[in-house]
């Protein structure tokens, strides 16, 4: 199920999808590393562990599932650039809004400029994503 349809309006702002991130989210097992232990990332000039990139990506993959369901699963696609760091400490939000759409045979491209920004509300990762919606509908006619 999807909340995006063939008649999404451009300037559509998606559902924020959010999360404070902890440390446990990244350790695997006795392993120090600069993102799961605070000497390691000093050693490297951080000031705190930092979090794995594709984990934070994830919350802009969540927020395109929850709003283009199938339609981001076997249709979409990505062009991101991560910013700055992500604390494994930091709250993150993805946002993002609708800037075009296109169609594609039997089916609507919508794309978006998303992002996602820590607590600071600085942004961290920037960039656009796009999935498809079905143009006819595929529910039956009422009888």
């Amino acid at each position: 199920m999807s909340i995006i349809t063939k008649d999404v309006k451009l300037g559509f702002e998606l559902p924020a999808v959010s999360k404070k991130f902890r440390i446990e989210d990244f350790r695997r097992g006795d392993e120090k590393t600069i993102h799961t232990d605070h000497e390691a990332a000093a050693k490297e000039g951080l000031p705190a562990p930092v979090a794995v990139g594709p984990q934070v990506a994830a919350l802009i993959f969540r927020q395109m599932r929850l709003c283009f369901g199938a339609g981001w699963i076997v249709g979409g696609r990505f062009d991101l650039t991560f910013r700055k760091p992500v604390f494994v400490t930091d709250f993150c939000v993805a946002r993002g809004i609708v800037t075009k759409t296109e169609r594609e045979g039997e089916k609507l491209r919508v794309h978006c400029d998303v992002r996602v920004e820590n607590q600071e509300r600085g942004i961290v990762i920037t960039g656009r994503a796009s999935a498809v919606v079905p143009i006819v509908d595929t529910l039956p006619p009422r009888s």
